[in-house]
């Protein structure tokens, strides 16, 4: 089964389930994703798409951890949300969170000992950064972020701004 949470009036993937706050959204649960438990059984998903709703939440850990519940045990997850550098991750008013490819880090609890003793663990298969249309600019960002991703985020983001990240998951029970 494929879970899109904040799936709005159109889902990534035919098919999946849809959980968001909005009743005008084409979801089958009509849910305020800050309120817990969501209204899912355990272990049920096998791919989940959170497609710009991460930076939306009062709590993305806590968020985090109901997905990897909802997850089977090595489902996908795969997160899309504004790079911090982006210009769109502060244009609208109801972004809480500006996060860096580096805060996905947290969910592996290998590197952060605060969350070591958290009932979830993530794997990262891959993240990656997205930049706009800009040939010279984007492509040296391009560079630097593979290059290294941490000496970009550091010293070049502001440079050359990224638009989004994209990571992708794996549940690990």
């Amino acid at each position: 089964m494929v879970l899109d949470i904040g799936c709005g009036t159109r889902k990534i993937e035919e098919g999946a389930i849809g959980i968001d706050i909005s009743p005008d959204s084409a979801a089958e649960h009509v849910w305020d994703l800050d309120v817990y438990p969501w209204p899912l059984a355990d272990n049920q998903f096998a791919r989940i798409y959170m497609s710009h709703i991460i930076e939306h939440l009062d709590d993305p850990m806590r968020a985090m951890a109901e997905v990897h519940r909802v997850a089977a045990d090595g489902a996908d997850v795969l997160i899309t949300t504004p790079h911090f550098s982006s210009h769109n991750s502060y244009v609208d008013p109801t972004h809480k969170r500006h996060l860096a490819a580096g805060s996905f880090a947290y969910l592996t609890g290998k590197d952060f000992p605060s969350f070591r003793g958290s009932p979830f663990r993530f794997d990262i298969v891959k993240v990656e950064l997205t930049f706009g249309g800009n040939l010279v600019l984007d492509n040296l960002g391009r560079l630097l972020a593979r290059l290294s991703m941490r000496w970009y985020e550091r010293h070049a983001a502001w440079v050359f701004p990224a638009m989004d990240i994209r990571c992708h998951l794996r549940a690990r029970k």
